[in-house]
C-alpha cells in the first residue's frame, strides 16, 4: 500500500515582501515629490515676503523669488545655494524700474549674509526723465543710444540761455554713483543768435549723481548699458546682510 506525497506549495513570502517594499518606496518617493513641491512654494513665498518687508525707505513694490535646485537637502543643510529675486514693477523714490538679482548662500533662518550678489536694474525711457531732479544743472533728461540727452539753462556772456546737450553716462569707480558728462551742446533760445562750440560750466563738466542713497549699503553700481529705450544698470556685492536692518540701511556719497 503506497501513499502519494502532496507537492509543496511554492513560497510567495519573498516575492510578497519585495512587492511591499517596492510599494513603500514608490509611496515615499511620491511623498518626497509632493513635499518638495509644497516646500518650494513656501520657501519662495517667504523669501519674497521678507525682501518686500525689508526694502529701503522710499522703495516700494512686489517681488518674486525662486530657490534653485532641490530644496529639501538645502533646507536640511541650512543654506539655499542660489535664489533668483525679481520685480517687474518697483519704485525707488517714485521712479519706476524693474530689477533682477541673483544671490548665493542664503541662510534658511534669515540670519547672516548672502554672498555673490549680482543683478540688473532696468529703467524704461519714460522713467529717466524723473532723474533730472537730482541735479540742479538739468531741467530734463532723456535717453539716447549710448548716453543721455539733457536740457537746462545757464548764463553765458551776460545772456540767459537755454541749451540742449548729449552726454555720456558712466559708473563711478567706487560704485556709489554715476557721472553724466555733457558733450555736444547747442543753444535753443530762438531769439538769441549766439554761436558757441561749448558752454562754460556745462560742456565736459562731469555731474555726479549719487545712487548709493537708494541702495542697501553694500551694493555697488558696476556698469551701464544705455539705449534710446532703456537704461540697464548692473549692481553687485560680495556680501549683503539679509536682516531687515541690513537691507534698509542705505549707502551715502561723501
Amino acid at each position: 500500500m503506497s501513499f502519494a506525497t502532496a507537492a509543496p506549495k511554492p513560497r510567495r513570502t519573498g516575492r510578497t515582501a519585495t512587492i511591499v517594499v517596492l510599494v513603500i518606496v514608490v509611496v515615499l518617493a511620491g511623498l518626497v515629490v509632493v513635499a518638495e513641491f509644497v516646500l518650494r512654494g513656501v520657501v519662495d513665498r517667504i523669501i519674497a515676503q521678507q525682501v518686500e518687508q525689508s526694502l529701503p525707505q522710499g522703495t516700494q513694490g512686489t517681488v518674486t523669488a525662486h530657490a534653485d535646485g532641490i530644496v529639501i537637502p538645502q533646507l536640511i543643510s541650512g543654506t539655499l545655494d542660489r535664489v533668483d529675486i525679481a520685480s517687474s514693477k518697483i519704485t525707488v523714490d517714485g521712479v519706476p524700474l524693474a530689477a533682477d538679482v541673483t544671490v548665493h548662500d542664503v541662510p534658511v533662518d534669515g540670519k547672516g549674509d548672502v554672498r555673490d550678489v549680482d543683478g540688473t536694474v532696468t529703467l524704461a525711457s519714460g522713467s529717466v526723465k524723473d532723474l533730472a531732479r537730482y541735479s540742479p544743472l538739468f531741467d530734463r533728461l532723456s535717453l539716447v543710444d549710448g548716453g543721455v540727452q539733457l536740457s537746462g539753462s545757464t548764463a553765458v556772456l551776460g545772456y540767459d540761455i537755454s541749451y540742449l546737450a548729449n552726454g555720456t553716462v558712466t559708473a563711478q569707480s567706487d560704485g556709489k554713483g554715476i557721472t553724466i558728462t555733457p558733450k555736444a551742446v547747442r543753444i535753443t533760445n530762438s531769439a538769441l543768435d549766439l554761436k558757441v562750440d561749448s558752454i562754460p560750466g556745462v560742456t565736459n563738466t562731469p555731474v555726479p549723481v549719487c545712487t548709493a542713497q537708494f541702495l542697501p549699503e553694500s551694493l555697488r553700481v558696476r556698469s551701464l548699458d544705455v539705449t534710446a529705450s532703456r537704461a540697464e544698470v548692473r549692481i553687485t556685492a560680495d556680501e549683503l546682510p539679509l536682516s531687515e536692518q541690513g537691507l534698509q540701511t542705505v549707502g551715502s556719497c561723501g
